[in-house]
């Protein structure tokens, strides 16, 4: 059986014994292996007989080479040394190595497997509040400062995020049943729209390095702190395009937005950005996530496709006739 066919406790299975294969390159006695997440990416919690707690992140989605890996656990290092940030820290192996790959038969490659500091708390997700998120406005300011006088070391590099699917595989241009001449032409009209504030954006502002995935659920809160997380994504962009994806998740709550840029604003000055084309990257997001969809090799996530392709399209047709993208739309599939 195809590994996408799999259920997700059959996915699991399989990867059980990968992720024990990549702990053995580290220097601990592992007393536990419990699955934390199992999505995009598959990280398990890792318990030592030292009493010490550790997250394990094995990349079985992610096309990402090891120079990129490498950028990704060289930034974290350097945030984790130069700020005052909450992050998970990579973890070297025995043989200094951040990171390091596991061969997989069911997926035919290598996985990226990397072991990181663990994070206390409870995801921010639907319970954020405004005072989390002037937080998390403030630490998206601090990143943004960091990642503009920090150099990527030789051999590392990072995805460009200047193209509406942030330089991933385009599955949204191959046959699909799902994707109908109407559903085609919507998404090729929000496409052109992103691509040109993504022209104008980039002339406007400096790239860098950016965390590009900043939502609730990469966000934890413990005893009024804030900490971030899952920098998978990171790449190339300029400085809204985080605040655009953060916002994406946001809609319809303008206090918790009005929060997240109020708390940059206190830290930095807000990125240069019209307000037509931030809604154009928040759609964007939309097209980003359904794109995903179409290429995951999770067979739960998959299944959200004929509900969340409609939903995808009415709301970036509303995005197109009104300039505003909403979620809270009347027609939505449940």
């Amino acid at each position: 059986m195809d590994f996408d066919q799999r259920s997700q406790r059959s996915q699991v299975a399989r990867l059980r014994p990968l992720a024990r294969q990549a702990l053995a390159a580290y220097p601990l006695e592992v007393t536990g292996l419990r699955l934390l997440h199992h999505g995009f990416n598959t990280t398990f919690r890792v318990d030592t007989v030292q009493g010490e707690r550790y997250a394990l992140r094995l990349n079985v989605n992610s096309r990402r080479t090891r120079g990129q890996i490498g950028a990704e656990m060289a930034w974290l290092a350097a945030l984790a040394r130069d700020t005052d940030l909450v992050l998970p820290v990579p973890q070297p192996r025995r043989d200094g190595a951040l990171f390091g790959q596991v061969w997989s038969e069911d997926l035919g490659r290598e996985l990226p497997a990397a072991l990181f500091s663990w994070l206390p708390g409870r995801n921010l997700g639907d319970r954020a509040t405004p005072a989390q998120l002037r937080a998390v406005g403030q630490a998206a300011a601090t990143l943004h400062a960091h990642a503009r006088r920090w150099s990527l070391p030789p051999g590392t590099g990072l995805i460009a995020l200047d193209t509406p699917l942030m330089d991933s595989p385009n599955t949204l241009a191959a046959e699909h049943p799902l994707l109908t001449p109407e559903c085609r032409e919507v998404i090729g009209l929000v496409w052109t729209r992103v691509t040109d504030t993504l022209g104008r954006l980039f002339q406007a502002d400096t790239p860098r390095p950016l965390h590009a995935d900043l939502h609730a659920w990469n966000l934890k809160w413990h005893r009024g702190q804030l900490a971030v997380f899952d920098f998978d994504d990171s790449g190339i962009g300029v400085p809204v395009q985080d605040l655009a994806i953060a916002a994406y998740y946001l809609r319809p709550r303008a206090e918790l937005e009005e929060a997240l840029l109020s708390g940059y604003a206190g830290v930095a000055a807000l990125p240069p950005c019209s307000p037509p084309d931030f809604e154009s990257l928040i759609a964007g997001r939309n097209l980003v996530l359904l794109n995903d969809l179409f290429s995951t090799t999770t067979a739960e996530i998959r299944a959200l496709l004929p509900r969340y392709l409609p939903n995808t399209v009415t709301k970036l047709r509303h995005f197109l006739e009104s300039g505003t993208y909403r979620h809270d739309l009347p027609g939505l599939l449940e």
